[in-house]
């Protein structure tokens, strides 16, 4: 309320002879301006809080224009209308009095020797105290409000400032919905409460919430000047975590290249940025598509919430970092000595450890992110001390290039399971592997090719799964009696024996061979 209300006016002395007649529900109608009315036709000037003055000269000789004027000072937001009637009108119209109430704007008719003058000069007089006095509590609220930001006083102490202020529970929102901070702490949402965006940079960043259905003047200013100061804060805060982001980022660089800092600059670094140096750290990347890998490295995206959640849970690091079409996973596991790369636990601490592993969190938050299963493949490396953890990086990227040959899409393809396959990948250009596939599968190829068949592909994955065949049928998306079908026609086309051991040994040598060949 920027003004004064119809009902503070008549108590002004000037005012004391003046009566209302009608549109008694409309005295608290707020005037902002104040005018006198010289012609009948009011449309196009009449402002929202404007309080009319009239003695009905114009309109003298054809008083049924009265009903009129009013409805038009209704629909314009005005406040009232005062209307001196002895000198020209004598009666008020009875259809103006009902329109009057009708829209509850009150009439008010004045005595015939009270000046024109007077009664602007002691309206604005008060109006423009009342702006005055709310400008001058704008400014105290701006200063209090802002001194508290350039002391860092916190957005806590900004918001516990505010609820003061407008005598009501106050929390800021970020744009996920997650409440950055509440006045009081267990404030739970109401449904009937007031909100308001908070810009930074012309992008909305959150919103402050007040527990209030309506705001007085003062209280309107105070949440104005907040949503200013919140978002100065929020801004501060903003860049803080742009900064460390950046300067985290810089080191993780510098740990995956081949030369790294050394390891005392590394602890004292990484225990500044949040990368704990007594836990060990493990490397994953993510790779394909690049729409899906946009979506995944995104801020705001269901899978760096996941992964976010997963660490909390755990009390481990994940950190997300984009690197040209691809995602880094830089990701914090047990404390760093407890147990060397590549070696399991024993006894008693084995029984004690958490059945977790990063793999299988990378998955799951996939799968809640969404998207086409053949979009993009995982390799991830064994856990190492942060100083070593580009060995971690370089076992990634190893095990993401045979992932990429030999496993499913969305599925994490870790080092330490495909080890054997780097070695043997390595000599897969011996003619002797060349000779073999060709004796042990060369048929079953031949056939696939003439008839179309997925023959060699329903052999790798059943010999991959131990020959489980749910698992051979979730992998290929078919049914476990076109599996058994499969096989059933594959030993038809070649000799194999699935129950032998060594048998199946070989063969998936052969397969594992053939895919990281044929791929190349």
């Amino acid at each position: 309320m920027n003004g004064v209300t119809i009902r503070e006016l008549m108590e002004l002395p000037l005012l004391k002879d003046a009566r209302v007649i009608s549109g008694f529900e409309g005295l608290d109608r707020v005037v902002r301006f104040i005018d006198i009315m010289e012609v009948p036709d009011l449309r196009g000037w009449l402002r929202e809080g404007e309080l009319l003055l009239t003695t009905a000269y114009s309109i003298r000789h054809d008083p049924s224009l009265l009903p009129e004027i009013v409805e038009h000072m209704a629909q314009a937001g005005a406040a009232a209308l005062a209307i001196k009637p002895e000198r020209f009108l004598h009666d008020l119209p009875e259809e103006m009095i009902s329109v009057s109430n009708r829209y509850q704007l009150p009439i008010i008719e004045l005595p015939a020797m009270i000046p024109y003058m007077d009664i602007t000069h002691a309206v604005m007089e008060q109006v423009l105290d009342r702006q005055a006095a709310l400008l001058r509590r704008s400014e105290e609220v701006y200063r209090t409000l802002t001194t508290m930001v350039l002391e860092n006083s916190g957005l806590q102490a900004v918001a516990d400032n505010v609820s003061e202020l407008v005598k009501g529970a106050v929390r800021v929102l970020d744009n996920h919905g997650n409440v950055l901070v509440s006045v009081p702490q267990d404030w739970k949402q109401q449904s009937r409460q007031l909100e308001w965006d908070i810009v930074v940079d012309k992008q909305v960043v959150g919103k402050l919430q007040i527990d209030k259905e309506s705001l007085d003047d003062i209280q309107q200013v105070c949440v104005e000047q907040a949503r200013v100061v919140v978002a100065l804060e929020l801004m501060r805060t903003k860049t803080a975590v742009d900064t460390e982001n950046r300067l985290r980022g810089n080191l993780i660089d510098e740990l995956l290249s081949a030369v790294p800092p050394a390891r005392h600059e590394v602890e004292r670094r990484g225990r500044q940025l949040g990368l704990n140096p007594s836990q060990e750290w493990e490397v994953a990347i993510i790779e394909g598509n690049e729409m899906m890998i946009r979506q995944i490295a995104a801020p705001s995206s269901r899978f760096r919430q996941a992964m976010d959640q997963e660490a909390q849970q755990r009390g481990f690091q994940a950190h997300v970092e984009v690197r040209y079409n691809s995602v880094l996973l830089l990701l914090s596991s047990k404390p760093a000595g407890q147990e060397q790369p590549g070696k399991a636990k024993k006894g008693a601490e084995a029984a004690a450890a958490p059945d977790f592993a990063w793999r299988q969190a990378i998955e799951r938050s996939l799968r809640e992110q969404g998207g086409k299963r053949h979009d993009i493949h995982i390799g991830s490396g064994r856990p190492y001390p942060l100083w070593h953890v580009h060995q971690s990086y370089a076992e990634a990227r190893k095990a993401l290039a045979i992932g990429m040959k030999l496993s499913r899409p969305m599925e994490v393809t870790a080092f330490e399971d495909v080890e054997a396959f780097q070695l043997l990948a390595e000599y897969a250009d011996h003619a002797h592997f060349s000779e073999l596939f060709e004796r042990k599968l060369g048929k079953l190829h031949a056939h696939d090719k003439e008839h179309g068949s997925d023959f060699l592909r329903t052999l790798y994955y059943f010999l991959e799964s131990s020959g489980n065949l749910i698992e051979t049928s979730n992998r290929l998306y078919i049914h476990r009696n076109s599996v058994k079908y499969r096989l059933q026609r594959i030993r038809e086309i070649i000799p194999i024996d699935l129950g032998c051991p060594r048998q199946r040994f070989v063969y998936h040598l052969c397969l594992t061979y053939h895919y990281l060949k044929a791929n190349e």
